[in-house]
């Protein structure tokens, strides 16, 4: 079986990343503290200046089953 890939996210992958933030959620009982929704992930991944970055996990079949969302910060 070939090994996954992971790459950038792309804004064709926000709803499945959004749903797959929403199981994270679920799993750790915090549902009802979860209220990202997809328009709020696309503009803060891909709005005029990037709030966040990310990457997704594909599986062989090229479903997305995992991702990373991160953001820059310097400190001096």
């Amino acid at each position: 079986m070939p090994d996954p890939r992971i790459r950038p996210i792309e804004a064709a992958d926000v709803p499945t990343v959004v749903d797959l933030v929403y199981e994270l959620a679920e799993y750790e009982r915090l549902r009802e503290l979860c209220h990202l929704d997809s328009e709020q992930l696309q503009n803060a991944l891909f709005g005029p200046t990037p709030a966040l970055f990310g990457l997704v996990v594909e599986d062989p079949e090229h479903k997305v089953v995992g991702y990373a969302l991160y953001f820059l910060n310097f400190s001096t």
